[in-house]
């Protein structure tokens, strides 16, 4: 797997397509639409990652989905819940599967290049509640903004 890829290194933000939140984990995502590239810099990382908006493929947002394990019985499931309350909540709301335990938008690029995952929310989150509408509604502005790199329709 290779860096990103850049053009001598130079980088200069022309666009900001998603401020950072670093209280939430919210990186931050900028464009340099003279040179054609665009920026990802994690929450709490020093340096960002540069990519070439031409090496753009796809863009879809996901959702984290819990996992599916059986319930626990009897005493085993007393143990769970004393040795670690969080587990047993988050498996609980994931059986129910009317939660989500994060949401955000994945980024195909060209080969060799990694997909790029940005991710908006990683707390839990009730389905068809107003906070998740609202974080979905963002990853879907978000992905139409990469859509626009893609077909080459992004202005300042």
């Amino acid at each position: 797997m290779m860096e990103p890829q850049t053009d001598n290194g130079t980088f200069e933000a022309t666009r900001t397509i998603l401020a950072p939140m670093p209280v939430l984990g919210i990186p931050e995502v900028l464009v340099d639409e003279a040179r054609g590239l665009w920026s990802v810099r994690a929450a709490g990382a020093e340096q960002p990652s540069i990519y070439r908006c031409s090496d753009i493929r796809s863009c879809e947002v996901f959702e984290v989905e819990g996992d599916q394990q059986p319930e626990p019985e009897g005493f085993r499931a007393l143990g769970d819940i004393l040795a670690n309350p969080m587990a047993v909540s988050r498996a609980n709301a994931a059986r129910r599967r009317d939660r989500v335990f994060g949401v955000g938008v994945l980024v195909e690029m060209a080969e060799p290049v990694a997909p790029v995952r940005i991710g908006l929310w990683a707390r839990q989150l009730k389905r068809g509640s107003r906070a998740y509408r609202n974080v979905v509604d963002s990853a879907r502005e978000l992905k139409r903004t990469f859509d626009t790199m893609i077909t080459g329709e992004l202005h300042g």
